[in-house]
């Protein structure tokens, strides 16, 4: 997963350049003493009948080749010294456009060509005179020589938060009785309500919030979309299908708020929700706890 925008644990300034790292690795040394070149490509051909997690799982596509550029030579270097090494792919503005990149559906698809520098590549052991790389039982030794690389992406704002702020409710058709004022804040910010963004696109998150309904004691959950210019700032909307409606506007401050004895990145959120029986009035600070994204691995299935 591509993350975009800040991230306090890993190094993401590839992510921002919007490029893709494919590593290889060598063994049978204790010390790399040379160069060793590795001649790749892509075939896409590895997606044919491939489906995640089972032949009734959704299908594993190839990264369109408008989706990314290719570098000047298909080669990964693992040089002197090192045991791994990496080739690079730059994603282009096409891959960001297309909601399915937000999801598990396309792969960088490479294979091993040839190496120079070394004995041989991990090809596999098979029976079989036309083993398939993908399938573990056409092998007696499984192939080391391909990968399928997964890649999507998340934006800036995709993220759990830690949620505090003041609710008025104003009771419609002169139910006064509905009027009240809600205060939700914890002593500590890392013991406020968890809430998490997710992305719409490469501009717009859906947040998933919750609110009391008007007796005052059952939870009232609702969803609002959080679209952002360059500024980061944002116009705040209902999903589409709503049975309620959405305004307002807020804003995404680097470093404007502190927990843990950090500072953090902030969403600042003033939005007005129309209910059946009232009026919501919210103002939100919601604090990044953390990226919510974790090493991914997948089942690749092929359908017969």
């Amino acid at each position: 997963t591509l993350i975009l925008g800040d991230d306090e644990m890993y190094d993401n300034s590839k992510d921002n350049e919007h490029v893709v790292q494919i590593f290889a690795t060598m063994g049978g040394v204790y010390e790399n003493n040379q160069d060793r070149i590795i001649e790749v490509e892509i075939d896409n051909s590895l997606c044919d009948s491939l489906h995640f997690g089972s032949d009734a799982g959704p299908r594993v596509l190839p990264l369109p080749a408008s989706y990314y550029e290719l570098p000047a030579k298909m080669q990964i270097v693992i040089p002197k010294g090192k045991l791994m090494g990496a080739i690079e792919f730059k994603l282009t503005n096409a891959f960001f456009q297309d909601s399915l990149a937000l999801t598990n559906t396309y792969v960088i698809p490479l294979v091993m060509k040839s190496v120079v520098g070394a004995d041989s590549i991990l090809r596999g052991k098979s029976e079989k005179t036309s083993p398939d790389r993908r399938i573990a039982a056409d092998w007696i030794t499984a192939p080391k020589d391909y990968v399928l690389y997964a890649v999507k992406y998340i934006n800036p704002w995709h993220a759990y938060y830690l949620r505090r702020g003041v609710t008025v409710v104003k009771g419609k058709n002169g139910n006064s009785n509905l009027d009240t004022t809600m205060i939700y804040r914890a002593k500590y910010v890392e013991k406020s309500e968890v809430c998490q963004a997710v992305s719409n696109s490469y501009n717009s998150v859906s947040l998933s919030l919750k609110t009391k309904a008007a007796d005052g004691k059952t939870d009232l959950p609702f969803t609002i979309v959080l679209n952002f210019n360059d500024k980061n700032e944002c116009t705040i909307t209902q999903p589409a299908g709503s049975s309620y409606t959405v305004s307002g506007n807020g804003s995404f401050v680097k470093d404007g708020d502190e927990w843990g004895g950090m500072k953090r990145n902030v969403l600042h959120l003033k939005y007005d929700i129309d209910f059946t029986n009232a009026t919501y009035s919210f103002t939100d600070t919601l604090v990044v706890r953390d990226r919510g994204v974790k090493f991914e691995t997948f089942t690749a299935v092929v359908k017969k």
